[in-house]
């Protein structure tokens, strides 16, 4: 195990440290591609691009900047390395095949333990201009739910209010044309939520944001509104880019969380997830307190504030006889702020401890980011391993860590002696059988359960669903032939990347930068 005050990373709480003389290093549970009891993962940010769309002419800044941030999706150039060809990424000749369709399958579902994968939206309207275009995005999705015969994809869609921004207090020239489209799409499209980003803008004479709060913001909430109310429609759920900045591609400004608190209150019939939680790569430290942290800035303490001036964190909906609350309406996503905060334990456990006290215990879901950081089993890896130390079990009151139970995180999840007979006086529905249950652990909310709440999925049916189905017997077939270079064509070789063993885990986390 390794870490520090705050956290480590060990997969029982009670495991021995591997030692230089170990001689039995097996494929340790926490690495494995199966589920562990109670898991259910959904990862509530995938990626993936239309690598012959228009958006390379329309947009050709795009290539470019995806060219830097997505390098480890890419496996390194082309050449022969002692006789043996090796290409870039999965062979192809245009590099952002590495970041399409078929390597956002084989990373998400061939290469991870992911059980069910959001493909979420990317900026900009006309649609036909954006990287991953509503007809690529569902022919995606029907080409995965296809192949497995279950549902292991599902999709959001892009929209923004300011298509055409001609001044304050001035109705966009498209915002009419881009509300019928949004209309039209939702009818047709079976999408489970919109995603919007606040410093999105027309790129020319400059990018002009928008808050949530202000004409702008109220205006695209009140439309989502309004197509959830029509006949056959879904919920209303409200996704937002909030943090990572990019300074000079986006209005960064209007990345700020500031406005969380407010539209999150003003609507608590819509589900709003933060994504990233606000991260903007800061590092991460308890939050500071009501005086120190500034909801204008960007950050997670940041978002944290926006709810708690806005009275509408965790702390204020604690029911009677409990310890911990969660928001009414809104999602804490960890998309590349897990991923930037997974290398040091310490960091890690600050990230998470103050999401569960402030947004809640069952507010908080795993996104990855991927596949512009190729596989996401990493990111699943060191969340199964991550143990918090006895003073931050103290410090966030959760004696169990991430064991706790999530409707009652005093209570051991992983202990049947916190399911007796008699119940729980102040939870309805706790369990009565007296055994342990692993799918009620924090930790297991955060991989999936959470968000599956939240999009009304049936984990455990789902979980029946595809125990068995194409993706499961792809990915066995797959793991057991690791191929030539031939035929790995059009793919990489099956290299799954990510410890796998106990020593290659240790190895993992003592490096600078896990990738």
């Amino acid at each position: 195990m390794t870490g520090g005050r705050w956290g480590r990373y060990g997969f029982t709480p009670t495991a021995a440290p591997i030692g230089p003389g170990d001689a039995c290093d097996l494929e340790n549970p926490g690495s494995q591609l199966a589920n562990l009891p109670g898991e259910f993962i959904l990862d509530t940010q995938g990626h993936c691009l239309d690598s012959a769309g228009k958006w390379r002419i329309a947009q050709p800044d795009f290539e470019y900047f995806l060219s830097i941030w997505t390098t480890p999706a890419w496996g390194g150039p082309p050449g022969i390395t002692d006789g043996k060809p090796h290409w870039m990424g999965g062979g192809e000749v245009d590099k952002m095949e590495n970041l399409g369709r078929t390597m956002f399958f084989r990373e998400s579902f061939l290469n991870s333990s992911a059980d069910v994968v959001l493909l979420t939206a990317l900026p900009n309207l006309p649609d036909d201009t954006n990287i991953t275009p509503m007809k690529f995005a569902t022919e995606t999705r029907d080409m995965i739910n296809g192949i497995t015969h279950s549902e292991r994809c599902f999709i959001h869609a892009f929209t923004q209010p300011n298509r055409g921004y001609m001044g304050e207090g001035v109705v966009p020239a498209h915002q009419a044309e881009d509300y019928e489209w949004m209309t039209k799409t939702n009818q047709s499209a079976d999408v489970r939520g919109w995603k919007l980003y606040c410093g999105w803008g027309d790129p020319f004479p400059n990018i002009n944001g928008w808050f949530f709060d202000d004409d702008l913001g109220m205006s695209v909430v009140n439309h989502i509104r309004k197509i959830a109310q029509m006949p056959g429609a879904r919920p209303p759920v409200v996704c937002t880019h909030k943090g990572l900045a990019f300074n000079g591609t986006f209005d960064s400004a209007h990345f700020s969380p500031r406005d969380m608190g407010v539209i999150a209150r003003q609507f608590p019939d819509i589900t709003f997830y933060t994504y990233h939680s606000g991260y903007d790569g800061e590092y991460m430290k308890a939050y500071p307190g009501d005086d120190v942290a500034n909801s204008s800035n960007r950050g997670v303490d940041a978002f944290i504030k926006s709810l708690r001036e806005n009275a509408w964190d965790a702390t204020r909906f604690v029911p009677p006889g409990l310890q911990h609350g969660n928001t009414v309406n809104m999602y804490a996503e960890l998309g590349t702020t897990w991923w930037g905060n997974m290398g040091d334990a310490n960091q890690a456990t600050h990230l998470l401890g103050k999401l569960i006290t402030y947004v809640g215990p069952r507010r908080i879901v795993l996104g990855t980011d991927c596949i512009w950081y190729g596989s996401p089993q990493p990111q699943f890896v060191m969340l199964r391993a991550l143990q918090f130390s006895e003073e931050a079990k103290q410090f966030y009151n959760l004696p169990y860590g991430l064991e706790g139970d999530r409707w009652d995180p005093t209570k051991n999840a992983m202990s049947g002696a916190s399911y007796p007979s008699t119940g729980h006086p102040n939870v309805p529905g706790w369990p009565r059988d007296g055994r342990a249950h692993p799918e009620r652990t924090i930790r297991n909310g955060i991989f999936g359960r959470n968000a599956a709440e939240a999009y009304g999925i049936d984990p455990d049916a789902t979980r029946g669903a595809i125990s068995c189905d194409q993706v499961q017997k792809m990915r066995d077939a797959y793991l057991l032939n690791p191929m030539t270079p031939t035929e790995s064509m059009p793919l990489r070789s099956n290299l799954i990347a990510g410890p796998r063993t106990r020593r290659e885990f240790f190895n993992f986390v003592k490096t600078d930068y896990p990738w």
